[in-house]
Order: C-alpha cells, then sequence, then structure tokens
C-alpha cells in the first residue's frame, strides 16, 4: 500500500487512508471544541464568578496561543520526530482539556486554554503533511477530502453540543468529551503511525545542526500572529482603535509580520522558509485558502445570529438550519476528493469559488418570511461551494515541494485558514454591529412625524415602540445582507488568481 511514497506516515499493513481518518478524528474534536464553548461562555462566567468582559478572554487566550505557536510546529516536528511530536500534542490537547473541565477559577481556565490552544497549534503542520506524504498525488484528494469533513463538520455540530451540554448538563463537559476521544487518538496513532527511513532521516540531519533555531525569526512570527490574533477577536469589543491596546498591537503586529519575510529570507535556518514561494503552487493556494478559512467561518457566525435574533429561531434550529449546510458539504467532499488529481485544480476551486459567489449573493437577499426549509437551503448555497474548493486547495499546496519542506507547508496553509477565519469572523461582526446604526441613520429619515406613511404605520403596529423595533429589525436585517455581499465580492475577487494555478498532480511531485 506505501510502496513509492518513501514519507508514508502509516505502518505496513496499515491502509493510507486511515492516517487521513487519524488526522481528522483529532481535528474534529478540537475543532468542535473551539466553536462550542462560545456558546456556553455566559454560562462560564456565572459559574466562576466572573464578569462576562473576562469569559470572552477564554476565546481569545486559545486563539493568541495556536497563533504564536502556529509558526513554530513546522520546525518541531521535524526536530523531535514527526510522529511523536504529533502524539505530544494530542496527548497535551486531552491534559489541557481535562484540566480546562476541573477549572476552578476563571484564571485557571484561561491558563488551561491557553495550553490547549498551544498544543493544537502543534498539531497543525503535521496533520496536512502526514496526509500528503501517505497518499500518491492522484489520491491525496481523497485525504483532504477525509479531513476537509472535520474541518466542517466541527464549527457546525461545536455549537450545537455545546448549547445542549450546556442547557443540560455542565458547561464542563465540553471539555471532558475531548479527554477519552484523545486518549484513543493516541492509542491509535503509536499503533498504526510511523516516521519512515526518510522522515527520520531528516530528522537526523536537522539535529546534526545543533539546537539552532531561528530564535529572533520566531518572536518575529509569533508576536506578530499573536499580537494581530488578539486585535481581531477583541477589535469590535474594544471599538476598535479608539482603543489604545488595540492600536498599538495592531502597530506592532503589523511592523513585526511585515519585518518577518525580509528576516527569514536572510536566515540560514529559518523558522518560517519562505522560500517556499518561490513555487507558485503553495503560494497561491496559502491566499486562496486564507479567502476560504475567512468564508468557512465567516458565514456561519452571522448566519445563526440572524435567524434567532430576526427570525424568531431558537438555538436548536438555528443549529438545524447551519447544520444543512455542513451535510451539504459531507455529501460532495468525498465525491471531489475523488476528482482531485484527476481534473485540473483550476476548474474545481473555479467552480467552488464561482458556487460561493452565488451562494453569498443569494443570501444577500435573505428575509423573515422564508420557511425552514427554503432557509436550510440559503445554507446549503453558502457553504457547498467550499467542498469544491477545500481538498484540491490542500492536495494543490504540496505539488513541486519536496519531502523536507512539507511540514512548513502544512504550518503556513494551518496560518492561512486560521488566521483567515480570525479575519472573516472580525468583518462580519464589526460590519453587521456597524451596519445595524448606519443603516438605521438611513431609515429614520422615512420616519417623519408628517409622513402619511409613517402615521399608517403606527396604525398598523400600534404603538411607537412597537414600530421603532420594526425599524431597528429592517435595519438589522439589511446589516446582515450586506455583509453576505461582502463575502460574496471578496470571493468573486479571487477568481483571477485560479490562472497561476499549475495542472494536475504529477508522478513526479511525491518528493
Amino acid at each position: 500500500m506505501t510502496q513509492g511514497v518513501p514519507r508514508a506516515a502509516n505502518k505496513p499493513g496499515v491502509p493510507p487512508l486511515v492516517v487521513a481518518g487519524l488526522v481528522s478524528f483529532g481535528t474534529l474534536f478540537e475543532v468542535a471544541n473551539t466553536t462550542g464553548i462560545s456558546v456556553g461562555l455566559r454560562t462560564i462566567a456565572g459559574d466562576l464568578a466572573s464578569a462576562p468582559e473576562q469569559a470572552d478572554t477564554i476565546l481569545t487566550a486559545y486563539l493568541v496561543a495556536q497563533a504564536a505557536i502556529l509558526p513554530l510546529s513546522g520546525w518541531a516536528a521535524v526536530w523531535f520526530g514527526r510522529k511523536r511530536f504529533y502524539i505530544f500534542c494530542i496527548a497535551m490537547f486531552t491534559l489541557a482539556s481535562a484540566l480546562c473541565g476541573l477549572a476552578w477559577n476563571i484564571e485557571s481556565l484561561i491558563f488551561f486554554r491557553i495550553l490547549q490552544g498551544a498544543a493544537a497549534a502543534g498539531n497543525a503542520a503535521s496533520e496536512s503533511s502526514l496526509i500528503a506524504d501517505s497518499l500518491p498525488p492522484e489520491k491525496r484528494g481523497l485525504g483532504f477530502a477525509i479531513y476537509g469533513m472535520a474541518v466542517v463538520v466541527g464549527p457546525t455540530i461545536g455549537p450545537v453540543y455545546g448549547g445542549w451540554v450546556t442547557e443540560n448538563y455542565s458547561w464542563n463537559w465540553i471539555f471532558f468529551a475531548n479527554v477519552p476521544a484523545g486518549i484513543a487518538a493516541v492509542i491509535a496513532c503509536t499503533l498504526l503511525l510511523q516516521d519512515p527511513p526518510a522522515v527520520r532521516e531528516v530528522t537526523r540531519k536537522r539535529r546534526a545542526k545543533g539546537m539552532r533555531l531561528d530564535w529572533f525569526g520566531f518572536v518575529l512570527a509569533a508576536g506578530g500572529l499573536a499580537l494581530v490574533s488578539y486585535v481581531l477577536d477583541r477589535g469590535q469589543t474594544n471599538d476598535w482603535f479608539a482603543s489604545s491596546s488595540i492600536l498599538w498591537a495592531t502597530i506592532i503586529g503589523s511592523v513585526m509580520l511585515a519585518s518577518l519575510p525580509l528576516w527569514e529570507l536572510l536566515a540560514r535556518d529559518p523558522v518560517l522558509d519562505f522560500r517556499l514561494f518561490n513555487n507558485r503552487n503553495p503560494a497561491i493556494a496559502m491566499i486562496l485558502l486564507f479567502v476560504t478559512g475567512a468564508v468557512l467561518f465567516g458565514a456561519p457566525t452571522i448566519f445563526p445570529l440572524m435567524l434567532q435574533q430576526e427570525f424568531g429561531y431558537t438555538a436548536t434550529w438555528a443549529g438545524f438550519a447551519n447544520a444543512a449546510g455542513g451535510a451539504s458539504v459531507l455529501a460532495l467532499l468525498m465525491f471531489v476528493g475523488g476528482l482531485t488529481g484527476k481534473v485540473a485544480t483550476r476548474h474545481l476551486v473555479g467552480i467552488g469559488f464561482a458556487t460561493v459567489v452565488v451562494g453569498m449573493f443569494l443570501s444577500a437577499r435573505i428575509y423573515p418570511d422564508l420557511s425552514f426549509g427554503q432557509v436550510a437551503m440559503f445554507s446549503v448555497a453558502q457553504s457547498i461551494g467550499i467542498a469544491v474548493i477545500y481538498s484540491p486547495l490542500q492536495s494543490h499546496s504540496f505539488i513541486g515541494v519536496p519531502g523536507h519542506l512539507r511540514e512548513q507547508v502544512g504550518a503556513f496553509n494551518a496560518m492561512a485558514v486560521n488566521l483567515g477565519g480570525s479575519v472573516g469572523t472580525a468583518l462580519a461582526v464589526t460590519m453587521l454591529e456597524r451596519g445595524r446604526q448606519s443603516f438605521r441613520e438611513g431609515l429614520v429619515p422615512y420616519a417623519s412625524p408628517w409622513s402619511d406613511e409613517y402615521q399608517q404605520a403606527l396604525r398598523q403596529y400600534g404603538s411607537l415602540e412597537a414600530f421603532d423595533q420594526a425599524l431597528q429589525s429592517q435595519a438589522s436585517i439589511l446589516a446582515f445582507q450586506a455583509v453576505f455581499f461582502t463575502l460574496a465580492v471578496i470571493a468573486f475577487c479571487c477568481l483571477p488568481l485560479l490562472f497561476f494555478l499549475k495542472g494536475k498532480p504529477g508522478p513526479e511531485d511525491q518528493g
């Protein structure tokens, strides 16, 4: 099964797709935990006797820690050995999850969330390289399709599970559920994965150079990404640049990230090897994965909010409507995975982005009188294009990349998706809040007391308070529609990049 694949992570006799399954299993719980905890924040704040504002730090701490460690993950996977480092990170995530569930106050929970985010980041570089190395180029799409299921399903089931377990049991079980899953993952990876001679040789050569880590490059990358993640997560809450902390974090983070490529191109042993982007495939794939992350996390963040706040849905039914989009992606992923390597990537990804454009444009016309079935179809329209984008792009990013740089590709891809998700979420939330105010101000002039339409509306709604509520609701719906339209424009602007993607991978790209 592994003949001709010298860096395969599966032990002899173990089907290569099992690697994708193992990687996806751990990723599913990590992503679901991240999105599920957001539902229980207010309950956690109450149970731990902390202010709601402090509870938001539970999310921020995880994101900042993950962003800070991601640049180091590619180097660490090579230095410590890919299998050893990957299993260590799973074990640390499992332990941190147990500690989160046992947290006795808000400070301890925040500290354990930092450990959890760091461990999740450590896995990121190895996950995609494990899949890419274990499958020949023409079959990588199937592996990344399985992996894509976890990436898509996690944000879908996370809020549903988080809300249900918080309401019916305790928020602690959001974390405790990771423990048996993590133990099972550690055992399975220990028994089924390997570091073959080609991988061990890369580790041997790296260690022979001594503990030569590009510390300054790591500080630039970790500090810059951590500060930018903090800005994106807390910007709207702190009124963006009206806050001195947000302003300075933006300036310092931007300077650090702008300096990073210049330093790394001069470094002898860079922690992030930007020479990788002399190959246009990982470079363009990373840009498109960034946008995919923005759409993947941006739209699902505000869609349930719209259903609950303006359409009158309960959290459960909003979750079901959102899940329809995730289910459509699941149904299509394996089919697209089979086409990856047989159909040119630019064609598959082009169809995917075109579908996203249409889906978001249609969502910009959504209104409250729709039935549940119609709302579910809007969710499908938003999400289904992701299935045609994700696995082909992940597979394509490894074309022409030598084996010893695969962990670097994995690290860059993970950073692109994570940072894109943060940007998409921050953009959606900020546009929503600012749009509500802007559209309300635009509607108020039409509510003149001397207008016949105004007097008629007052009689229709029965009171000034009811009319004002209707005005606010209309402004809010227009703001939601504006967010979806903006996401459509962003996806449309990516289409010209597809012309620069090389066609199908060949046998020479196994490396």
